[in-house]
């Protein structure tokens, strides 16, 4: 049939629940998942108005009533809209489309609701010589540039005739781009088939009528479109969006003109733009306000020893040079725990490490269980990847929920994140909890960030029992480096390979290679400032204690946890008359703390005397705690 004699009809399935795109953890139905900020179905209807359909059935089905009020409400749609609802949406897709039987009494174009395509596509297949009685499938002979072959519906054709049609297909000559051009007579096939059978596919109708010489093959050359069916291939739509336009290349926009600069955020995936970077405006309101003392980041109070000062000024003689050396410091730090270089990892930092374990084992919509409240950087990276951050509440103790972890993994899940000692709570994870969730197989980040100011105890030694777990350390907070950034992991050599992998190279100064080298060396030193640092925090935590009002939690890091809402205040209105004393302490709430929580980094015995007596003043000016019950968490090992 002639494009002239053709009516300009179309015909388009969006029952079902597209249940590989919900892995985004909403519940928007496929037709409705924004492609750079458009739902999908709009785009596929824009693309069918461009192309001189003037008229559209719409087959609905999961959440049929909220796709219908979202095409009717859509201004960009002029055509005429029809709505068929399916209730049988859980079948194969030829039985929505015997649902819509009473509007193909004539030709028209048939296409999904996840398949998007330029106009040209439909003027090309609309434009084909189709005799009386045959059906028409646009088809891409294009077969490498195909996003996901595996998943692709493959077809063989002959003289431009299908005979052979299907997913599995192991001989085939191109592709299904999901449009067609049908008829009644493909509605017979169906009915027949359902008949029989109960259910049937769009693809078993058209295998029925390829048998019989009526379904042509039309090669619609380079004309580019996608099915939208998962979400590395809704991320390849955005992608071809940015690049090619709405229309994907079917109206090439002015290339000598700059786009705005709000549109280069469509060159990012969605889960990158719905990220938040991380806030240091507390860094920041420090170093602009030296008078106020820093007690909110887990520092040390102690500069870096003068030997390894000198270490550095050493080092930055030879800062024309990429840096060297982080083979015979990876060597000196794996000796102290009875290991080879090869089991050590470098980085930038702790939160480098975090990030590149991330990188390497999570992928767009799978899952990192968190035990929480916890160190904020674990979530963060996570969903910077694209990764689903699964949150488990400690228990009321604030111990970690073991059962609950448990319970939390699913065959999404890729890492397990346990911070011991935790920041913020200051716990250890029992060995024996932490031997059960080693069992379970999964890649466990034991994060020992501050290890060394408890008794000592660590867990390293489980990387030779268990090829999953990876124990995370960093220069930052005993030894008082934070501002040269090293951070180091144990793990098994192979998995140090792997991550070998994604990590960026010399992203370690020279300098700080140099700093942390004279760091371990300097051992009078660092045992000196560990043992006035666990000192100054039993001190802290006590007399936090004997404030009405402030329940203070015994820690083995460097800050001790304080709940303040027996002030009768927020943690952030403590945070601010705090700061009001000369004093920056951390809330807590970004760490998902359920209560009023406040983390006080310990600082100096002078520095310490000063913030309680202003935490005292503070207390004393608000007339009404709600409660007076008071006193600190005794735990075991709280001996200082």
């Amino acid at each position: 049939m002639s494009e002239r004699k053709m009516a300009r009809r179309a015909i388009v399935l969006a029952a079902g629940t597209g249940s590989r795109l919900t892995e985004y953890g909403d519940d928007i139905p496929k037709p409705l998942r924004p492609v750079a900020g458009v739902p999908l179905l709009i785009r596929v209807l824009n693309n069918l108005q461009t192309a001189g359909i003037q008229e559209v059935v719409v087959i609905t089905g999961f959440q049929g009533d909220r796709v219908r009020r979202v095409l009717s409400a859509e201004p960009t749609i002029g055509m005429r809209l029809k709505f068929v609802s399916n209730e049988q949406y859980h079948k194969k897709n030829g039985v929505s489309l015997l649902a819509a039987s009473d509007h193909i009494d004539r030709e028209c174009i048939l296409t999904m609701a996840d398949h998007l395509y330029s106009p040209e596509l439909i003027r090309k297949l609309m434009a084909a010589d189709v005799p009386e009685g045959c059906c028409a499938l646009a088809v891409d002979r294009d077969i490498e540039r195909c996003f996901d072959l595996d998943d692709a519906t493959k077809v063989q054709a002959k003289a431009g005739r299908i005979q052979q049609i299907g997913k599995d297909l192991e001989i085939y000559d191109s592709l299904d781009t999901g449009v067609f051009r049908i008829g009644p007579d493909l509605l017979c096939e169906l009915a027949l088939i359902e008949a029989r059978a109960g259910d049937c596919s769009l693809s078993d109708g058209v295998q029925a009528l390829a048998r019989k010489g009526r379904f042509l093959a039309v090669d619609v050359g380079e004309v580019r479109w996608i099915d939208v069916d998962t979400p590395m291939a809704l991320a390849r739509a955005e992608a071809m969006i940015r690049v090619f336009g709405d229309m994907l290349g079917d109206e090439p926009g002015n290339s000598s003109v700059s786009p705005e600069p709000e549109m280069l955020e469509l060159f990012a995936p969605s889960w990158v733009r719905a990220a938040h970077p991380y806030r240091e405006d507390h860094f920041e309101l420090a170093d602009g306000n030296p008078e106020l003392v820093r007690l909110m980041s887990n520092e040390s109070p102690y500069s870096p020893s003068p030997r390894v000062l000198a270490a550095v000024v050493e080092a930055a003689t030879r800062g024309n040079q990429y840096p060297g050396g982080s083979r015979a410091l990876r060597q000196k730090i794996g000796q102290r725990e009875g290991y080879e270089g090869n089991y050590v990892l470098l980085g930038s930092g702790s939160t480098e490490l975090i990030d590149v374990v991330i990188r390497t084992f999570v992928g767009p919509g799978e899952e990192v269980i968190l035990s929480v409240p916890t160190f904020s950087m674990y979530e963060a990276r996570t969903r910077v990847v694209g990764g689903i951050p699964v949150l488990v509440p400690m228990c009321d103790e604030l111990e970690h929920d073991l059962s609950g972890i448990i319970r939390a993994v699913t065959e999404r899940t890729k890492v397990v994140f346990l911070c011991s000692p935790n920041n913020p709570t200051g716990n250890r994870i029992p060995e024996d909890a932490l031997r059960r969730i080693l069992r379970l197989g999964l890649p466990t980040v034991i994060d020992e960030a501050y290890v060394e100011l408890g008794d000592g105890e660590t867990y390293a030694g489980l990387v030779n029992e268990y090829a999953n777990a990876i124990v995370l350390r960093t220069f930052s907070k005993a030894y008082g480096l934070a501002g040269l950034r090293l951070g180091y992991l144990f793990a098994n050599p192979t998995v140090v390979s792997l991550l070998e992998r994604v990590k960026v190279p010399w992203s370690i100064a020279g300098v700080t290679l140099a700093a942390v080298s004279a760091a371990l060396d300097d051992t009078a030193e660092f045992e000196a400032r560990i043992r006035e640092l666990r000192v100054s925090r039993s001190e802290l935590v006590i007399g936090l204690s004997q404030i009405p009002g402030i329940t203070s939690i015994p820690s083995d890091g460097n800050f001790v946890l304080a709940d303040v809402s027996g002030l009768g205040v927020t943690a952030e209105r403590f945070v601010e008359a705090v700061k009001g004393e000369g004093f920056l302490v951390r809330s807590l709430s970004v760490h998902h703390a359920t209560r009023s929580y406040v983390r006080v980094t310990v600082g100096t015995p002078s520095q310490n005397a000063r913030c309680l007596a202003a935490v005292e003043r503070i207390a004393a000016s608000i007339t009404t705690p709600v409660s007076t019950t008071y006193g600190y968490w005794a735990t075991a090992g709280d001996a200082e």
